[in-house]
């Protein structure tokens, strides 16, 4: 003896007979759970790296509390050249200005063994907490963590060649930070994708610190 079921497809089926009636509810609720889990998942895909940013935990945090002077005091990236021991492409943030419509950033770069200036323009977007950038390319930074009297947390991403580049920036107000803040840094990059051993603590290395005015 069969149940008849009207040739419903297994997640729309629908049992006849009682004694299969509780077992065609449950599997209609699995069926609805998974597919709202396909749909979370799917919007994150469509979201991409953006979707991975919520910024600093108070929606409401004004910018203008990041401004002031600031260490590197660690740096992480998916892309070893951006982390390597003797690269120039280490950047070691002096200060931060505030516009109304951008983060300027102050910078000292190593250059054949010279500590020089450099200043980056990260432009305000409609989105909160989110800037672009020119400069060697286009870029996208979010501010994320962050405690204005003690650290804060900048995200990048840029895209070249069809590949995606990830750098993590820690600025702390003071030359190091507590073990406290350096672990939930480690933490912050691991949910970002990048291994611990692309992780740099910086206040092992020539800052550019005697060029700070």
């Amino acid at each position: 003896m069969t149940a008849n079921t009207d040739g419903q497809g297994v997640c729309g089926q629908v049992a006849k007979w009682p004694l299969l009636a509780a077992a065609s509810t449950n599997r209609r609720h699995s069926c609805l759970t998974m597919n709202l889990l396909l749909l979370a998942m799917g919007l994150i895909l469509l979201g991409g790296p953006h979707a991975l940013h919520m910024g600093p935990g108070d929606p409401n945090f004004d910018e203008k509390l990041v401004k002031g002077k600031w260490f590197s005091v660690a740096l992480a990236s998916n892309e070893p050249k951006f982390i390597a021991k003797d690269t120039d492409m280490k950047f070691f943030i002096h200060k931060i200005q505030v516009t109304p419509e951008s983060l300027q950033f102050h910078f000292h770069r190593k250059v054949r063994g010279m500590c020089v200036p450099t200043m980056m323009t990260a432009h305000k977007t409609k989105k909160k907490f989110q800037y672009t950038v020119n400069h060697s390319g286009h870029k996208t930074i979010f501010l994320e963590k962050v405690d204005p009297k003690h650290f804060v947390i900048f995200c990048a991403h840029s895209m070249k060649h069809g590949k995606e580049t990830v750098v993590v920036t820690l600025f702390s107000r003071t030359p190091t930070v507590s073990p406290d803040v350096m672990w939930m840094f480690k933490k912050y990059c691991k949910t970002h994708g990048i291994h611990a051993s692309n992780i740099v603590d910086l206040t092992q290395t020539d800052r550019c610190l005697h060029a700070r005015h």
